[in-house]
């Protein structure tokens, strides 16, 4: 089996809620939270989850946000180049994860069937999120459930956050990483006194479709996964490799 790494590019940040990624808990708390590419070292043809996004990708969210790393100078300091990247897997199609998609001239991109259906056309609670200028007309490969993109590397859906959130299994040195397919901190997977209170062995993400899916999400690739990458937790800015 084929194994890798994770190479995070951190592409901006900004301050948060930590009840964000803990439905119902920690209200008012604060924390920063990072938007991020992720290149997967090794992969032939190469791979990278997630476009990621700008902080003018922000505007008109309540959500601050301030540039870290433009994308393409991210890509250079590992060697590489938009034009470089043959696959992008997108966990999900909310505008954060999928905005810089169009600098990927000659990818195709990952998506879950459902997850591009609903996109095309939302719930008005849900237009917030999704941007249709941000991903019609890419190159689309769309799947349906759980799939091996190419040894070692596979996808699994991951619902709750949205329809057809997936996310990304990766065999590394250091076993099983998990790229999840949904909006997340540590925090969503950590558990607190107050949380064993409840009978909750993880959080939900506070923007969620369906609590229910979101919790069996978490709580799933909490048990299968021997690294787990949460999409917008700020310890990965300043980390060059997953392991």
């Amino acid at each position: 089996m084929a194994v890798y790494c994770i190479r995070p590019i951190a592409l901006c940040e900004g301050p948060r809620d930590v009840s964000q990624w803990t439905y119902c808990l920690n209200i008012g708390t604060k924390c920063n939270s990072a938007c991020y590419s992720w290149y997967i070292e090794g992969s032939e043809p190469k791979i990278l989850v997630d476009a990621g996004a700008r902080a003018s990708d922000y505007a008109g969210t309540p959500f601050i946000t301030r540039d870290l790393t433009p994308i393409e100078d991210g890509l250079d300091k590992l060697g590489l180049t938009p034009e470089d990247m043959k696959i992008i897997i997108l966990t999900h199609l909310h505008f954060d994860h999928v905005a810089l998609a169009y600098l990927f001239r000659k990818a195709k991109f990952i998506v879950q069937k459902k997850e591009l259906d609903y996109a095309r056309n939302p719930h008005p609670l849900d237009t917030i999120h999704y941007d249709l200028s941000t991903f019609e007309g890419l190159n689309f490969e769309m799947i349906d459930g759980d799939k091996e993109i190419i040894p070692g590397v596979s996808v699994f859906l991951t619902p709750g956050h949205s329809p057809g959130g997936q996310s990304v299994e990766i065999e590394t040195t250091a076993g099983k990483a998990i790229i999840t397919g949904f909006c997340s901190q540590m925090s969503t997977f950590t558990q607190t006194e107050e949380m064993r209170r409840r009978g909750w062995e993880v959080a939900v993400p506070g923007i969620h479709q369906n609590a229910l899916e979101a919790y069996d999400s978490v709580l799933k690739i909490k048990h299968r996964a021997d690294i787990i990458v949460p999409l917008h937790d700020p310890k990965f800015i300043g980390i060059e490799t997953i392991p």
